[in-house]
């Protein structure tokens, strides 16, 4: 009974992941900005990029009356690499701001820590997922999203150290480890968000029936 009803919390968490908003919250401007940093475009790019975070952003809250946190995630991170961008003739400051672009969102996720709902627990409940009400009145709901919340911010603050600390490298090679590292890792990241919660659950299932 507790395999099949994992597996159906999984199976509607899959199903209900808002794919279609990361595609056009978070991939499409990263990419429209990838594409104008690569030819030396970033500003123009970057406007373009922000402009279609919003619009996507509004259009979401008007058609659903529900936040599109890819979109808002999408700008700070674009913002950030503007800054980096402006940041490059100084090769120190670059690295420094590279860095910090993902210590901040880092530090972002810690904070939501502090309140009741955490900012994947959130983002979660702007997914329409079927979970069962008994996980949904237990303290082990809010558990798994603090878990979740807590990995991503280690995460981005780890990584802006791993840049720090690359800072006797090459800088072309620091730029290129961030360039592709950060994709695998939100991958990774997002994986883990899918599929922590429903493997959480299940194994304080008799604790969560018995009301602990």
């Amino acid at each position: 009974m507790t395999d099949k009803k994992s597996r159906s919390t999984w199976k509607s968490l899959k199903e209900n992941f808002p794919w279609k908003d990361m595609f056009l919250g978070f991939l499409i401007p990263k990419v429209f900005f990838l594409y104008g940093a690569h030819h030396g475009m970033a500003f123009l790019w970057g406007a373009i990029a922000v402009a279609w975070c919003v619009g996507v952003f509004y259009l979401h809250q008007v058609k659903t009356h529900k936040v599109n946190f890819f979109a808002v995630f999408a700008v700070i991170m674009i913002m950030a690499r503007i800054i980096v961008v402006v940041a490059e003739k100084n090769p120190r400051m670059y690295l420094y701001v590279l860095a910090l672009d993902n210590f901040i969102v880092g530090t972002i996720f810690m904070a939501s820590l502090l309140f009741k709902r955490s900012l994947m627990q959130l983002f979660a409940e702007s997914v329409s997922a079927q979970i069962p009400q008994e996980i949904l009145a237990s303290v082990y709901y809010a558990k798994a999203w603090r878990i979740v919340t807590f990995v991503w911010a280690i995460v981005f603050i780890l990584f802006a150290l791993v840049l720090v600390l690359l800072k006797a490298c090459n800088l072309r090679i620091v730029g290129l480890i961030d360039m592709f590292a950060s994709w695998p890792l939100m991958i990774i990241l997002f994986l883990f968000t899918l599929k922590f919660p429903a493997w959480y659950w299940k194994n304080n299932y008799a604790r969560i029936k018995a009301g602990e």
